[in-house]
């Protein structure tokens, strides 16, 4: 199985483009699941989390995502201590996914929005980046998500540039356009993806 990071900013598109693929015919899997499902069961994790940004982040075992959100996102300082507790149990899932994954034929694609700045790019045998001009990304982000228009701002910059992560990977989908505009690219990638395969 070829496995493919898919990674992109905040509204570049990235889940999108991941339906988009699955109809395709990839097996897909998010990394920001299987990070949630880490924050919700792993005591170590949990514990750490309750010290770090405080015991309030869980209120009768339960995660409270806001609230720790807001912290965790405060500043980068406060980002890379969240990060520092979640990525290597996360980075740890995802290798042992991919390597159970690796005798089924096909193709494996995990999205992935901190693939490149949590340094997992090493475990995946290709790297899709989606991407879209920032004044693009902030339009879809404000009008999907339940956070102030600042608040995503703040979360954009603590994300690496799309410039740099250009840098990194193996394919690239603009997305500046329309859904229709993004099957076509997707389409298109996915038929030379799967001659090379």
């Amino acid at each position: 199985m070829l496995s493919i990071g898919v990674t992109g900013g905040l509204g570049s598109g990235k889940s999108a483009a991941m339906k988009i693929f699955y109809e395709l015919g990839a097996n897909i899997l998010s990394a920001d699941d299987i990070a949630k499902h880490i924050l919700k069961v792993d005591r170590n994790i949990i514990e750490e989390i309750k010290n770090t940004f405080g015991a309030d982040c869980y209120i009768d075992g339960e995660l409270q995502a806001d609230v720790l959100a807001s912290r965790a996102f405060q500043n980068p300082e406060n980002l890379k201590k969240l990060n520092d507790i979640s990525h290597p149990a996360l980075k740890l899932h995802l290798e042992k996914y991919i390597a159970a994954m690796q005798a089924i034929p096909g193709i494996l694609m995990i999205e992935a929005a901190i693939l490149l700045e949590a340094g997992y790019q090493d475990a995946f045998d290709k790297i899709l980046l989606i991407t879209a001009d920032k004044n693009i990304r902030m339009e879809r982000a404000v009008a999907r998500q339940e956070i102030s228009e600042d608040s995503i701002k703040e979360r954009i910059a603590l994300q690496m540039p799309e410039e740099e992560k250009r840098k990194y990977a193996d394919f690239i989908i603009e997305n500046n356009g329309n859904e229709n505009e993004l099957k076509e690219a997707c389409k298109r990638f996915w038929e030379e993806i799967t001659v090379c395969n």
